[in-house]
């Protein structure tokens, strides 16, 4: 066995958790929207409703003051009060539950890489944009099964994004720091110490040497790629990976993780049945280093032995090799997979 089912105890405490954070997250997107907030502005003698748009001072008029611009301004105002009420609620609650989720020992992400998830999903990049890939997604497995994975399987210090340069990402609507830098200026935002390991370089490093990946699949030809380098002209430069598209392809598997800390987040990785198929097709290459290729290999085993006993409703039938080129299948017959 590659993990131990949680106990009645951690069970509950996680269920309990994950979703007061969905209700919280929820809430706190809720407030978000009357961020900016609604002033009266008087122009030549008459009073203007006015909507702050974003911190840079963009602004727009809603119109002379009238019965319905006042109308506009009091609702405004009473769900703001009732959304920051709501949000300050759940949060409170969350903080509970931090408490115990570290009592009970259920808290496993690093909170470096906590942290990054909710500030990823706090600017709409997770999930649409971004997504995790290599070891870490196995903590969003676990989560939705309610187990936990062997630790040997699970240490390591760094986390992997895998950019869909096919999505569009709207820059304008961002900070200006992230519309300028992206990814480093988001990890910046929660640690200062983040720096680029070299120029143009697609890893970032803090002062922990805690490392940042990011990554996409490389363009086939290169040359007739329209997609862009990189999420801004600061950014990382991604490092391009074969084959990464059958993660891209895969359904969005969408979970909340809880971090060393004890405060939870959002998780988007790939299926987990792509993320085992990559992982022993990494552990076939020639180039791979020997001790890489034998944890690829038992996570993609511990990966498929977590999909078969805990995840029924990600079947491994002919449908699920659908997902893969033909010429992949072959390694999902090899012993010990057996999708």
């Amino acid at each position: 066995m590659f993990f131990h089912e949680l106990s009645s105890n951690q069970l509950r405490v996680s269920v309990d958790a994950r979703q007061t954070y969905e209700a919280y997250r929820e809430a706190h997107r809720n407030a978000v929207q009357y961020a900016g907030g609604l002033t009266w502005k008087l122009v030549d003698g008459r009073e203007y409703l006015i909507k702050v748009i974003n911190r840079r001072g963009g602004n727009k008029s809603l119109g002379p003051r009238s019965p319905e611009t006042e109308r506009i301004h009091d609702e405004f105002v009473a769900g703001k009060l009732r959304a920051k009420e709501r949000e300050g609620h759940l949060a409170a609650s969350l903080r509970e539950f931090t408490g115990m989720a570290r009592g009970v020992g259920i808290n496993r992400v690093p909170s470096i890489v906590t942290v990054a998830l909710r500030k990823l999903d706090d600017y709409g990049l997770l999930g649409k944009n971004l997504m995790v890939i290599g070891t870490n997604a196995m903590y969003g497995y676990e989560s939705i099964a309610g187990v936990m994975f062997d630790a040997g399987l699970m240490a390591t210090t760094d986390v992997d994004f895998l950019w869909d340069a096919r999505a569009v990402l709207k820059l304008g609507m961002l900070d200006n720091d992230v519309a300028e830098a992206g990814v480093l200026a988001i990890l910046r935002k929660i640690d200062k110490s983040f720096e680029p390991l070299s120029q143009n370089g697609f890893r970032a490093v803090n002062r922990d040497g805690f490392y940042v990946d990011l990554v996409k699949q490389t363009a086939n030809p290169p040359w007739k790629s329209t997609e862009p380098e990189r999420i801004a002209a600061e950014d990382l430069m991604p490092a391009g990976l074969p084959n990464i598209k059958w993660l891209l392809s895969s359904e969005k598997f969408h979970s909340v993780v809880m971090g060393q800390d004890g405060f939870p987040a959002p998780m988007v990785s790939p299926d987990p049945r792509a993320f085992a198929v990559y992982k022993q097709w990494l552990s076939t290459q020639a180039d791979r280093e020997p001790e890489k290729k034998r944890r690829d290999q038992l996570q993609a085993l511990a990966t498929v032995e977590l999909v078969r006993d805990k995840l029924p409703h990600l079947p491994l039938d002919e449908n699920a090799e659908r997902m893969f080129p033909k010429k992949v299948r072959s390694l999902m017959k090899e012993p010990g997979i057996g999708l």
